[in-house]
């Protein structure tokens, strides 16, 4: 019946298995040997001996098994004895021959003589024989003698050797490695389990099928027992004792919610390991292990009080034995090696005990390393918490966590101030849990948890009443704040600034104030004028931090409204946090630094190296928006598989934290790569928060209905987006507000200029806007008759709009009709160019259009096919017209030549075509491609 734990059996040891029949088989063949398992205790080596002894019944040789014993009184040759004792009932036909009776006087033998006459016994018996010895650490130094003489010399006897030995300092351990040595005997070590050999220990023992073992169930398995069989099996039963583990026949599911419980035969057999070590040893695993599962040994001799000789010298016997490991990292710390021994050492102390050397851990430090430098202020507060005082172990990991952030690692400084948090109940001290508060909002922030920020959030009412003054309470309103703007909760920051202002009340400036001036800055960069008042006054006060977040602000406000250069407003606030040790508002500057490189020259390098440096930091927030914009790039480079790939890889995560703005700006990316392929957003691409946002309307709307030769509803999205940057800051200058709806109203004749320049525009610094903006003063110089400007304005904007195709033509498409009007420029050639581009591109509207204007102008154009019959999402895929033909008969798996007959096209050609639809549909090769085909073609996809 499922469920029910079964009688063990080997699982896996399949190398050491077969080295053991080999064995036997070279013994029935008259090649003596001798083997040694070598392992600690629970590792398999009675079970591989068992099996093994199995075995030589089963190939009819005579099997004696002997087993040493620390049980009862001390008896010299105990196992050898054990093994002949049995000689009468494995071999009854030499039950009266005179070399067994002769043995029977073991002690006044010579080890010589004692194996020389049981290879004689065995000889006698005509029979090859097995002889296993377990336990030979527990042997007499005469057994270990008489077992080194019969290994020297089975070499030409049907007679194998297997003993079973604890890898651990001794005369057993010392005789198995000197046999290997002089190569008399063979060494099997045996490892623990990994966990694919655990994951079938439990399979085994539950009868049910491997791949419905539960991941975390094996995980936890074999971390508990370190790959340990035995206490694999013993915590097994315990898990499902408990009900952690439930095996039935609805199938098999783990609970890591239900407390783990150690069994008692796991803590009897760890107890009795370390009490091995004697009191002295015992009381220092203890001590260890009240410490932790990682103790440094400097700490734990200061806590014990003796010499480091003593320590170092049960230290050492600890790792031989493997109890315990030294960190590869500090040569001053150790590891248990297994995490169920500190529970069962620990279960041998009363609470009091375990505070008290906390306690004295904690003193110790502070002595051996003033100033708590590193991880020992981390450690000092874990003692603190074992130790009972939550208030000063509190104080401890905001020190810590103040020293992640500014050493840049902002997942950890949040994972630090959250435990300290979390120790704080609402009777200690107002002024350290508001420190501990305005730490944690801004490790928050940084590192992305928006929805557990705000949470934190609502404790700052009890503070108030706890009596925090009007300046504290308004710095914590302002982290809030800053929270809810990397959330994307707009109106809720507002508030807390708000709230902010009315507790410092109108009057107060200067240092108090700055924090929220700041932070409004920021805030407001759709409120130019509000904006600058706030940022002077947050310069004003001369705390770094709000320095440099004044001129992010200022940088910000002279990408949206032409106030300055942002480029070097973004490097002064780089400098600054550089200077003053602000690894989180340098990675915002970096940002900013690297989006403004990319607005300017579409290179995306450095954001990419934001991205990195926001990843190492822990820093999701700034991750999340610069994926989102390296995903754009993709888009607008027309790659939109790539971008909605890499889109949809961080969607999950950002909803996840509450990253409302990132999850915003990753719809919107997805929203803009479904319209510039002119298919409408679908509500699923469309940000469920603010679905017409001006980048959406802008970037996607406005661009579809263009694609859709739909101009009025272009220019009347265009106003829309306009008009929302004034609602509050917008992400991206790229709503079309600039070059593109400048271009369109020049073409309708509102641009209304006084002479054939474009006024200065923000725009002239986007790549992206900027080909528009260029085509605009194409079409003023043509319209003027300066056909020679008109044209190198035009080339101007190619060269500008290489990178982004699809741009590039829809802009030859628009100037083109201005340019025929005009008698300027090369209006049939950029038709042709398009014509060719949005029809393989599957946008029947514009090259539909782009073939009427041909006619007009007097080209013969062939007749094209219509497009409506590619279905939409292979449109998405940015499969042609002729793509599709080929798809459709690849459905049949014909070659390259038989296609080519079909179509009236070249097989060369062909070949492009299916090594194209293989890049599109991401099919690695062509009989892919061909099943793919016939999903199509029955309307699957």
């Amino acid at each position: 019946m499922p469920g029910k734990i079964d009688h063990p059996r080997i699982v896996g040891r399949e190398r050491e298995r077969g080295i053991l029949r080999d064995a036997l088989k070279a013994a029935l063949d008259g090649h003596g040997q001798t083997i040694f398992l070598l392992g600690e205790d629970g590792i398999g080596k009675s079970w591989l001996a068992l099996e093994a002894a199995r075995s030589g019944r089963s190939m009819d040789m005579l099997t004696l098994r002997g087993r040493a014993s620390r049980i009862g009184p001390w008896v010299a040759l105990r196992p050898l004895a054990e093994a002949l004792a049995g000689f009468p009932r494995a071999a009854p036909d030499h039950a009266g021959q005179g070399p067994r009776r002769e043995l029977l006087e073991w002690s006044a033998q010579s080890p010589v003589v004692l194996g020389e006459q049981i290879l004689r016994l065995v000889a006698d018996t005509g029979r090859a024989c097995l002889l296993v010895l377990e336990d030979l650490h527990d042997a007499d130094p005469l057994t270990l003698a008489v077992v080194e003489y019969l290994a020297d010399n089975l070499g030409g006897q049907a007679m194998a050797l297997l003993a079973t030995v604890c890898h651990e300092p001794g005369p057993s351990c010392d005789l198995a490695h000197l046999l290997a040595q002089r190569h008399s005997a063979t060494l099997l070590p045996l490892a623990g389990f990994e966990p694919r050999e655990v994951r079938l220990l439990v399979a085994s023992h539950l009868k049910v099928d491997p791949a419905d073992v539960p991941d975390e169930a094996v995980e936890r398995l074999w971390r508990d027992s370190c790959g340990n069989p035995l206490l694999a099996r013993e915590l097994l039963r315990g898990e499902v004792g408990t009900g952690r583990l439930v095996a039935d026949d609805r199938g098999c599911r783990f609970d890591g919610r239900i407390p783990v419980e150690i069994p008692d035969a796991v803590g009897r057999r760890l107890a009795q390991r370390a009490a091995r070590f004697g009191p002295a040893g015992q009381r220092l695993l203890l001590t260890a292990a009240a410490i932790g599962e990682r103790f440094p040994l400097s700490v734990l001799q200061r806590v014990l009080r003796v010499s480091e000789h003593g320590v170092r010298a049960h230290l050492r016997a600890a790792l031989t034995n493997g109890l315990i490991v030294a960190d590869p990292q500090d040569d001053d710390w150790y590891v248990f090696r297994n995490p169920m021994t500190v529970a069962a050492l620990r279960a041998q102390q009363i609470p009091a005990d375990r505070a008290l050397v906390a306690a004295r851990a904690a003193s110790a430090v502070r002595e051996l390393y003033p100033g708590l430098p590193g991880e020992w202020c981390r450690f000092t507060a874990e003692m603190m918490v074992s130790a009972g005082d939550p208030a000063q172990a509190a104080q401890q990991l905001t020190q810590a966590g103040a020293r992640a952030m500014t050493a840049g690692s902002a997942d950890v400084a949040a994972d630090l101030l959250e435990r300290a948090w979390a120790l704080l109940d609402d009777t200690a001290d107002a002024d350290l849990r508001a420190r501990v508060l305005a730490d944690l909002l801004l490790a928050l922030a940084a590192s992305g948890r928006v929805e557990r920020g705000l949470q934190a959030g609502e404790a700052m009412e009890g503070l108030l009443d706890a009596g925090t003054d009007a300046a504290t309470m308004a710095t914590l309103h302002a982290r809030l704040a800053w929270l809810a703007h990397v959330g994307g909760r707009y109106a809720v920051a507002i508030d807390q600034v708000r709230e902010a202002r009315t507790l410092l009340g109108t009057e107060v400036t200067g240092r108090e104030s700055a924090p929220v001036d700041a932070i409004e800055a920021l805030l407001t960069t759709h409120l130019p004028t509000r904006a600058e008042q706030v940022a002077d006054r947050a310069e004003s006060a001369g705390c770094p931090t709000c320095v440099c977040q004044a001129w992010l602000a200022r940088g910000l406000l002279a990408r949206s409204w032409d106030t300055g250069d942002p480029a070097d407003c973004f490097g002064r606030a780089h400098t600054l946090a550089a200077q003053n040790r602000l690894p989180l508002w340098r990675l915002y500057a970096t940002y900013l630094l690297g989006e403004e490189e990319w607005l300017t020259t579409g290179d995306v390098q450095a954001l990419r190296r934001a991205e990195a440096r926001a990843r190492r930091m822990g820093a999701d927030a700034v991750h999340h928006l610069v994926i989102a914009r390296c995903a754009l790039d993709h888009v607008l480079r027309g790659d939109y598989a790539g971008g909605d790939r890499l889109a949809d890889s961080h969607l999950a995560t950002a909803r996840r934290l509450g990253l409302t703005d990132a999850v915003r700006e990753l719809q919107a990316v997805r929203a803009v790569a479904a319209a510039h392929q002119s298919v409408r957003p679908t509500s699923r691409q469309l940000p469920l928060d603010g679905s017409r946002t001006p980048l959406v309307i802008g970037l996607a709307d406005a661009v579809c209905s263009l694609l859709e030769e739909n101009r009025d509803r272009a220019l009347r999205e265009l106003a829309e987006a306009a008009a929302r940057r004034n609602e509050q800051p917008v992400s991206l200058p790229l709503a079309g507000q600039h070059g593109l709806a400048l271009l369109l109203r020049v073409l309708a004749r509102d641009g209304r200029p006084s002479r054939p320049d474009v006024p200065r525009d923000p725009a002239s610094r986007w790549r992206w806007d900027n080909q528009f903006t260029l085509l605009a003063r194409a079409v003023l110089l043509g319209r003027r008759g300066r056909g020679k400007e008109a044209m190198a304005a035009v080339e101007e904007a190619g060269e500008v709009a290489h990178a982004y195709p699809m741009a590039r033509n829809l802009g030859l498409r628009l100037v083109s009709e201005a340019a025929h009007a005009d008698r300027w420029g090369e209006p049939a050639t950029w038709l042709r160019t398009a014509e060719t581009y949005f029809r393989d591109a599957a946008v029947p509207a514009v090259a539909r259009t782009c073939r009427s204007m041909l006619r007009a102008t007097g080209v013969v154009v062939p007749h094209q096919r219509s497009v409506a019959g590619v279905p939409g999402r292979l449109r998405q895929m940015g499969v042609t017209e002729r793509e599709y033909d080929v798809l459709r008969l690849l459905a049949d798996r014909l070659d390259n030549r038989s296609i080519a007959g079909v179509l009236f096209i070249s097989p060369r050609t062909v070949e492009k075509h299916v090594a194209s639809l293989m890049r599109k549909t991401e099919r690695p090769r062509r009989a892919a491609l061909s099943a793919y085909a016939a999903q199509v073609r029955q309307g699957e996809p």
